[in-house]
């Protein structure tokens, strides 16, 4: 969803160069899947329940469908995240860490093209950079960038030195836009057709309706056994599971709901693939409002609301139940899910020590969403239980947005949290929930990320979620799950969500992908 504001070994730190990326991606065209020389490619034709993305420029609009289709497959990064969570060098070939996490730098790929021919250079990558944090930038998380210069060392290196030291600043170049590396001579037409140097290129675009992808034929790595992808879009779940069951579509990239899982898992035409995002499904508290001020009324709430039962309604039992900010991806995960347990009778207890034993009346506002409708009838009910009264009303999403996110007009809402890392959230000056004490987590991460060791880091962010935990900031009910649904001869597609991307580098309609490949998690 919206934005997000996050932040942050004297001897020098070789990182490791990759070599099980670099298996995997090959160097030269010879690297195609083990069936590519004798069967002819297909089109592979994703029905997505995404919606169209509302430009094809992800340096202008932080929209998730624009990610999907655009990052990694035609822009990429200088480092990049594998579906299962590691970061891997793509258009650098190594990197070294040095002076306290404070100084980057990256040797640039060598023969490396954009799909218009012209050859990547290191001068790219500092103009794709410094372009981030320039005056007028519209990288929707060029806040979190923090970098002070970016210069060429030498013939093939490129050197970043941040504002301050960073724990967090790699994961942030290899998950957001602000990492991708543009050609600078097409800048002006990347709205409708951005040139990288992944595995595919733009060639179609119909509003509303569809975007095409062709294979990039001078691609330097690992060729997708596939000659292009087309993601056809649906705003009808149904129309969706149709399209795929007549051929229209070979998968379905997300399923609307969940539940519809049942629909395709004994078939023997289809796998179906389930797995974990970084989206935390919440109940959202007004921390300023009224009652909500009260800490023992947010952690009445926090009892009185079952959790397995909400994941089971909204998600038809996909997920995982949670208990905090965070989830199992992230480097400094703590399982919390058991410090509210479904507790009436102890609900009851905190809301009279509150002063609140006879309730009071809540205002719940809906985005127009699936898991928000399901879930709220249950929200209504287990906090009925305790004499509070939920009044529910369901808002478009642009509403939702001006209304809610950013005016903080709102009393309770339920909302995924969608974006990976984003504890920072809580020590953001005026974010939505209105937290008391976001000085206080503000200054404990700050000192986390520029702590010598990673075993400090991620102590101070166990802190921090221990302590908005403490505090019942929010309900957090479940990790949203994601569930694919593809034609069974589909093979390397990602297997987790935990990138905003639909990394379709190793994808192919029959064939095999590489052993290193399914390593990093892609599907065999």
């Amino acid at each position: 969803m919206a934005s997000s504001l996050r932040h942050l070994a004297k001897a020098s730190v070789l990182v490791a160069s990759g070599a099980l990326m670099l298996s995997a991606c090959g160097s030269s065209s010879s690297t195609t899947s083990s069936t590519a020389k004798s069967t002819p490619l297909q089109t592979l034709t994703i029905g997505s329940s995404n919606v169209f993305p509302p430009t094809l420029n992800p340096t202008a609009n932080a929209s998730q469908a624009i990610d999907e289709v655009i990052d990694y497959n035609v822009l990429q990064h200088l480092v990049q995240l594998a579906p299962n969570g590691s970061i891997v060098p793509v258009l650098a070939s190594s990197y070294t860490v040095s002076d306290a996490n404070k100084v980057y730098t990256f040797t640039i790929r060598k023969g490396v093209k954009f799909s218009n021919g012209n050859p990547l250079t290191p001068a790219d990558v500092v103009f794709s950079m410094k372009r981030v944090y320039a005056p007028g930038s519209t990288y929707p998380y060029g806040k979190i960038f923090d970098v002070s210069s970016v210069r060429q060392v030498g013939a093939d290196q490129v050197q970043v030195t941040l504002t301050t030291p960073s724990w967090n600043w790699l994961y942030d170049l290899a998950a957001y836009s602000n990492g991708v590396i543009l050609d600078p001579s097409t800048i002006s037409t990347m709205a409708t057709d951005p040139v990288g140097t992944g595995p595919f290129k733009v060639t179609g675009e119909v509003s509303n309706y569809s975007v095409t992808l062709a294979r990039n034929n001078q691609y330097w790595g690992y060729k997708p056994h596939v000659s292009g992808v087309v993601f056809r879009y649906f705003s009808n779940a149904d129309a969706l599971n149709a399209a795929l069951e007549s051929g229209q579509v070979n998968m379905i990239d997300n399923l609307s709901a969940p539940s519809d899982a049942t629909l395709f898992k004994s078939n023997p035409k289809y796998k179906v693939v389930s797995s974990l995002t970084n989206g935390k499904v919440q109940l959202t508290l007004n921390n300023a409002y009224g009652p909500l001020r009260n800490k023992l009324v947010r952690q009445a709430i926090l009892y009185a609301t079952d959790r397995k039962a909400i994941m089971d309604a909204a998600s038809g039992g996909y997920g995982l139940i949670d208990g905090t900010d965070s989830v199992p991806a992230d480097p400094y995960y703590i399982d919390l899910a058991s410090e509210y347990p479904y507790n009436v009778t102890k609900a009851k207890q905190l809301m009279a020590q509150a002063g609140y034993s006879k309730g009071f009346s809540l205002q719940l506002i809906l985005p127009p969403y699936f898991y928000a409708k399901l879930a709220a009838p249950l929200i209504v009910s287990e906090l009925g239980a305790i004499n509070i009264k939920v009044s529910v009303s369901t808002i478009d999403f642009p509403l939702w947005i001006s209304q809610v996110f950013e005016g903080g007009d709102f009393q309770a809402t339920i909302i995924d949290q969608a974006e990976g890392r984003d504890v920072s959230n809580y020590g953001t000056t005026g974010y939505y929930w209105h937290y008391a004490k976001t000085p206080q987590v503000a200054a404990e991460l700050s000192a986390a990320n520029a702590a010598p060791t990673k075993a400090q880091w991620i102590a101070g962010y166990r802190k921090v979620l221990k302590q908005i935990t403490g505090d019942a900031v929010n309900d957090w009910l479940y990790i949203a799950p994601f569930i694919t649904v593809i034609d069974k001869d589909i093979v390397g597609i990602p297997t987790t969500a935990y990138t905003e991307s639909y990394n379709l580098s190793y994808v192919g309609i029959g064939g095999t992908i590489p052993a290193s490949a399914k390593q990093l998690g892609y599907l065999s």
